[in-house]
């Protein structure tokens, strides 16, 4: 550890005062030296520059203490708050998310918003062992945001300041997921974000899978033709009867699909009022980024039925007619993926649509396929990584929620009992969004569990983490009579109190992740 370094901390600890201080953070930027403390539960940053001559750099960071070292030296303890962490953007452009474009990606949601020391850890980890995936460490949907009163600028300030920390210097992407509206849009490009994920699905027609021929017609008919570019008498041209050759990866014809009348009107019924959508969101995100980059998805995953690969086709290529060029598409996969634990399903009838799914991204994108409820799928990543490890983005977010838990189980066990038992009565009012098999009341109780073994019944078992996994946002948002967080405050300062512990959680579970789905094995 640098001189000045251990002077700032002599000087503090002879005010009897305890820091920690975060060697990996240690930056310099002219004479200047950067670095992170932590003062009981608070993160802080710390400037240690020239007294005679201040940086312009560091003025500009809004300090809570500032004071003399060593007569030559000067030093500021500064809040780690929005505008200090917009500076540090500035200065140091690696803590800027960046977009990916077709890179194979992971996404590590955060709900807590302190996991992504131990998200970086896994990613070097894995590229020591020589597999390359592009994180998106600043990953968290509208909804999630909702549930747990963060803001996305609060999203995108706790992963830069965790990325000065690990001092992570080879790039990241942040996703503002499943976004409906263009407040949505608008609320996430303030913040920073450079991946948008379009959810459309309040305009799928789920009906066109079943309804009656002569009321598909009419519902064709009254398509929003004027965004859509076309009429429907030049959509039946384009599809009607035509077939579509797809090749397999050595340029070979592998299928050919075809659309009969019927298939187009149901696949245009269902999909081109959420496709029109889109290109709506698609056409402000151009507005505001004014011709610099950034990274577009498509999902259409949350739908009941299991996307058909004469669906998938209709997609892409209107997509592509369009202009909307996206670097990853979101579809509903067969079988089960629920939440936090592994695939519900038949591994052989996956692997079959899958490879399918993977040659229509490759011949009429190309895009990245992307996962959603991508967490804890461990029997898939094999299958998917052998057949389109390149051109996967694996989203996973609550299964970093549901392993910090493993740390208040270990040492807050009272604490981790209210929190299951708060979780069980809120599950049926937060299961509502998610696609989830649980009977709450066959949870045990959660007093009649003794201490050790907390962790291997609710965490391990799979109803109960889907139970603690969808109640999420009751436990992060639950506040008392006065104001004061019931939960939240107390999950923090136990996995501050067992920090290096807590990351060591994390990195190995997402290393997990990234090791069974690009690392092939024989």
């Amino acid at each position: 550890m640098r001189s000045e370094i251990l002077a700032f901390k002599k000087l503090l600890e002879e005010r009897r005062r305890k820091v920690k201080i975060y060697a990996s953070s240690i930056s310099s930027k002219d004479s200047a030296t950067f670095f992170l403390i932590r003062e009981g539960y608070r993160r802080k940053l710390a400037i240690i520059y020239p007294s005679k001559n201040p940086l312009d750099l560091c003025t500009i960071f809004f300090s809570e203490e500032e004071g003399d070292l060593n007569g030559s030296l000067s030093y500021k303890i500064c809040p780690c708050n929005a505008q200090n962490a917009r500076e540090l953007r500035r200065i140091f452009p690696y803590t800027k998310p960046a977009p990916i474009g077709l890179a194979p990606a992971i996404g590590t949601g955060d709900r807590i918003g302190m996991a992504t020391p131990g998200h970086i850890r896994a990613l070097r980890a894995a590229r020591n062992a020589g597999i390359k995936v592009f994180p998106v460490l600043a990953q968290q949907s509208a909804r999630e945001m909702k549930r747990t009163l963060r803001s996305p600028q609060e999203v995108i300030d706790d992963v830069t300041w965790a990325v000065f920390q690990e001092s992570y210097r080879d790039g990241f992407a942040a996703d503002a997921d499943h976004l409906k509206t263009e407040e949505d849009v608008r609320a996430a490009f303030s913040a920073g974000f450079t991946m948008y994920t379009i959810d459309p699905s309040d305009y799928v027609d789920y009906e066109a899978d079943n309804c009656p021929l002569h009321i598909l017609e009419e519902k064709f008919n009254q398509l929003p033709w004027g965004i859509l570019k076309s009429s429907k008498e030049e959509m039946i041209k384009r599809y009607v009867g035509k077939s579509f050759e797809v090749k397999d990866l050595n340029g070979r014809p592998s299928l050919k699909l075809s659309f009969s009348r019927e298939d187009l009107l149901r696949a245009a019924v269902k999909y081109s009022s959420a496709i029109a959508h889109a290109l709506k969101l698609k056409k402000l995100l151009d507005d505001l980024f004014k011709g610099e980059r950034y990274d577009l998805e498509l999902s259409v995953d949350e739908t009941d039925a299991p996307t058909k690969p004469i669906e998938h086709l209709f997609i892409a290529l209107e997509l592509k007619r369009l202009k909307i060029n996206l670097q990853s598409l979101a579809l509903r996969f067969v079988g089960r993926f629920e939440k936090a634990i592994d695939y519900i399903g038949d591994l052989e009838e996956f692997e079959r649509t899958f490879q399918i799914h993977a040659l229509i991204a490759r011949n009429f994108g190309p895009y990245k396929l992307s996962i959603h409820s991508g967490s804890d799928k461990f029997s898939l990543y094999p299958i998917m990584g052998r057949i389109a490890g390149d051109i996967i983005h694996l989203k996973t977010s609550g299964t970093s929620y549901l392993e910090s838990l493993r740390i208040v189980a270990r040492h807050d066990p009272s604490l981790f009992r209210e929190i299951v038992k708060f979780s069980i009565e809120s599950f049926e009012k937060d299961k509502a969004s998610y696609h989830v098999s649980v009977d709450p009341t066959q949870a045990p109780p959660p007093e009649k569990v003794p201490d050790e073994r907390l962790e291997e019944t609710y965490l391990n078992n799979n109803e109960m983490r889907q139970i603690l996994h969808v109640t999420f946002g009751s436990i992060l948002s639950a506040r008392g009579e006065n104001g004061k967080w019931i939960f939240k405050d107390r999950i923090k300062k136990t996995l501050l109190d067992r920090e290096e512990e807590y990351y060591k959680v994390i990195s190995m579970h997402i290393r997990k992740h990234i090791e069974s789905l690009w690392q092939i094995k024989d």
